[in-house]
């Protein structure tokens, strides 16, 4: 009989986190048994189609039924009493951390009972938590109430919500790692050689056949194009100010905005008081269906990515990828995991973070040679196909399954 993993998120399915539901299909077809969890069940609305389904076949924490909810603690509390009290000081009580940290802690502590007990009855063999905050904590409680193994997946808030990040290093079976960036960050960060040689690297990927390159003549003033969270790590707003640049110089552009997210205003009133309501549009946002036939007519794909004042950071966008094996060429920054997926020069072109000056001269270089454009354009998709296709990531965690007994 198959053993059963479960893929645990704080919600599941996102419309940002397309990386983490095509993984779980990945894996499914690869013959793995995978069964979803989340503490919050999304709204519909706000998911592509392709997504949706999903929805069906997770099991949520919230809405909570609080009769199974309270019967469940009280069930874990009656029935083994000293495992439920040392894991709940446990998390409560770790050094280096405020009191909001202990709250979540035990509220972590709270949905990590009610799933064990779901997850016990279900013969679930391993837990797969993806980010390092919320889903893994409760992977980690998981893990100390049923002694069901836990790993992670290390995204971007692993820079910002550090909060028993090494207790959960140290009790998961592996860690995966997003980039070579990551694995270095964390294993300085463990300071623990052991704990180092459980981090594996496994790139996340698309499907580059759904990203298919287009059949665009380059014609007119060049298309920008950013696809986002419209959140400080992302840098939008020094592609705007690299606009106001680009404007002043009588560079020829259109640019393109598609997200949503906490700098959206504040991103309008950039656009309006530089002049550039005609030259910068702000889309809102955009599904999976939709968003190929957007980027058919796109000349750069600009994602200036930064270190957000909170010390936050995007690890290798997706995003990116899938501009990438449309055949468009990025534009981005030399941060985090990004120089691990665009080769400078050759599949595309990276800046300083935070240069508005420099990243306004790259695209004007662009702008100005097309060949030397569509030919990265052309090495983008090669690059992406080679290093970060779906397939080669799922086979890489399908092998760490089955190694680790999963």
């Amino acid at each position: 009989m198959r053993k059963t993993i479960a893929y645990l998120n704080h919600s599941y399915p996102v419309l940002t986190e397309t990386f983490v539901y095509r993984e779980v299909l990945g894996l499914r077809r690869r013959g793995l048994k995978v069964e979803t969890y989340a503490v919050w069940k999304p709204d519909p609305e706000g998911l592509s189609v392709e997504a949706r389904p999903l929805m069906e076949e997770t099991t949520y924490v919230f809405p909570l039924n609080w009769p199974v909810y309270l019967a469940r603690h009280l069930f874990a509390l009656l029935g083994r009493p000293g495992r439920y009290l040392a894991t709940l000081l446990f998390v409560i009580s770790r050094p280096g951390i405020g009191f909001r940290e202990r709250l979540l802690a035990f509220c972590h502590f709270c949905i990590g009972v009610h799933l064990a007990e779901v997850m016990r009855r279900r013969r679930v063999a391993h837990v797969h938590a993806h980010f390092t905050h919320t889903a893994a904590a409760i992977a980690l409680v998981i893990h100390r109430l049923e002694g069901i193994p836990f790993s992670f997946t290390a995204h971007n808030l692993l820079f910002t919500g550090q909060a028993l990040l090494r207790d959960k290093f140290r009790e998961a079976r592996f860690v995966v790692a997003i980039s070579e960036y990551t694995r270095t960050f964390l294993t300085g960060f463990t300071r623990d050689a052991a704990v180092g040689d459980k981090i594996h690297v496994v790139h996340c990927g698309i499907n580059t056949e759904d990203f298919s390159p287009r059949n665009h003549v380059p014609d007119g003033p060049v298309r920008l194009a950013l696809v986002a969270q419209l959140a400080e790590r992302k840098g939008v707003a020094v592609l705007v100010e690299a606009c106001r640049i680009l404007a002043g110089r009588g560079v020829p552009f259109r640019c393109d905005i598609f997200g949503d997210g906490p700098q959206k205003t504040a991103l309008e009133r950039q656009v309006e008081a530089n002049g550039l309501a005609g030259l910068v549009r702000l889309n809102g946002v955009t599904f999976q269906e939709r968003l190929r036939s957007l980027l058919a007519g796109v000349d750069l794909f600009v994602l200036p990515c930064v270190r957000a004042r909170n010390g936050d950071m995007d690890g290798i966008p997706v995003s990116l990828m899938e501009a990438m094996a449309m055949e468009i060429t990025p534009v981005s920054t030399r941060i985090s995991g990004i120089p691990e997926l665009i080769q400078d020069g050759h599949c595309g072109v990276l800046v300083e973070p935070g240069d508005a000056g420099a990243l306004a001269d790259a695209v004007q270089g662009l702008a100005r040679d097309t060949d030397r454009r569509l030919k990265m354009g052309r090495m983008a998709r090669q690059r992406v196909i080679e290093a970060f296709h779906i397939d080669r990531s799922v086979e890489a965690l399908a092998a760490l399954y089955r190694s680790y007994g999963s």
